[in-house]
């Protein structure tokens, strides 16, 4: 039983991902001249790579989303800050108040580079830094 190529592999994580169901991935690995073995396991290998793949997607969406809200935050802070220098409102007030928006968009914004940047790969199988450090396996 040896696995299939990691060519193959990435061939039906895409349709996979396209919305063809397991059942008729199965049936074309069948079709291929697979035993049931080698069928079990490379759709459990495709399996495992969909949901990293679709888990990477929603961090990336996330990430996308918190920095927008950094975004605004840090214009809507600058706005107070302006306004409130120009004596337009919020004059004579705690100048932490004023600059306080700005400063948290600007935090949201490099939390959410950081998001982006931390990333894995969604082919990365190695274990994690708890994991890696346990004594036994």
């Amino acid at each position: 039983m040896e696995p299939l190529p990691e060519s193959t592999l990435e061939e039906y994580v895409q349709q996979k991902l396209e919305g063809k169901s397991y059942s008729e991935i199965r049936s074309q690995l069948r079709e291929a001249g697979l035993s049931d073995d080698a069928v079990t396991e490379a759709v459990r290998q495709i399996d495992d790579r969909v949901l990293r793949a679709e888990v990477n997607r929603l961090n990336r969406k996330r990430s996308r989303q918190i920095y927008w809200a950094g975004i605004i935050l840090a214009v809507a802070g600058l706005l107070i800050t302006v306004s409130s220098n120009g004596g337009l409102f919020l004059a004579g007030r705690s100048k932490i108040l004023v600059y306080s928006p700005f400063f948290a968009g600007i935090a949201l914004m490099l939390y959410a580079r950081m998001l982006q940047r931390r990333q894995s790969n969604p082919l990365d199988q190695r274990p994690g830094k708890i994991r890696s450090k346990r004594p036994y396996k």
